[in-house]
């Protein structure tokens, strides 16, 4: 599935020149934390949100004049007119990260958590298509339709199990012992951590055609050790 296919369209904008009481109210008003901010020739230029107009409420230090000497002063000039500007231009995030319309939604769905971000515009040859949220995407992955295709083989269950195990740098343990009945995957093995086993378990249920687990997988440090007398 692409972005286009699950992107808002009739998406609410401003210009640097609006006023940011302006913003504010549109965003309460349309129930949006965020708006691409779009130049005179529909060029998307920035995006400000609740994060930014947050910033203007908070108390700022005054800043010592030897912390120009080992802090960036432009960084400093942009975080005082961050916080005293009263246009959108003057507060909006400049460093746009946006994405195209024929994206994948996996990909999308990766920057908005890499970057730790809740929307990103939808750009194409420079001029505004959409924008797409979370809340998006959680739409996308409710109304997905169940996996079409008939149901894959055991063999083919134990197969890709194995090919996730080897790809992944985090398994401790490539020994692990998959085996499948009746497309329910079984699991047998050591693990170092709790987090590790339920990660591995996490593999194996989200393998497509997977109907469960059998998870016999035991955490190193619960292993009953016996010692010789």
């Amino acid at each position: 599935m692409r972005v286009e296919e699950i992107m808002t369209k009739d998406v609410i904008t401003v210009s640097p020149k609006t006023p940011i009481h302006e913003a504010a109210e549109l965003m309460i008003d349309h129930g949006v934390s965020g708006l691409p901010v779009v130049d005179d020739a529909g060029s998307v230029v920035g995006i400000v949100s609740e994060g930014d107009l947050i910033l203007r409420e908070k108390p700022r230090e005054r800043a010592p004049w030897w912390r120009l000497f080992f802090g960036d002063a432009e960084r400093l000039a942009r975080e005082y007119q961050k916080a005293h500007g009263m246009t959108v231009g003057e507060v909006m995030t400049r460093s746009l990260i946006a994405v195209s319309p024929d994206f994948p939604i996996e990909s999308a769905a990766l920057i908005l958590d890499q970057h730790r971000i809740r929307r990103v515009p939808v750009v194409a040859d420079g001029q505004l298509l959409g924008i797409l949220s979370r809340g998006d995407l959680i739409k996308a992955l409710a109304k997905a339709p169940a996996r079409a295709g008939g149901q894959p083989s055991d063999e083919h269950l134990v197969r890709e199990m194995r090919a996730r195990l080897a790809e992944e740098p985090w398994v401790s343990n490539r020994g692990i012992v998959a085996q499948a009945k009746d497309g329910v995957l079984s699991l047998w093995g050591l693990v170092l951590t709790e987090t590790e086993k339920s990660a591995v378990e996490t593999m194996a249920r989200t393998i497509e055609g997977s109907k469960g687990i059998d998870s016999h997988l035991v955490v190193k440090s619960e292993f009953p050790y016996r010692y010789a007398v």
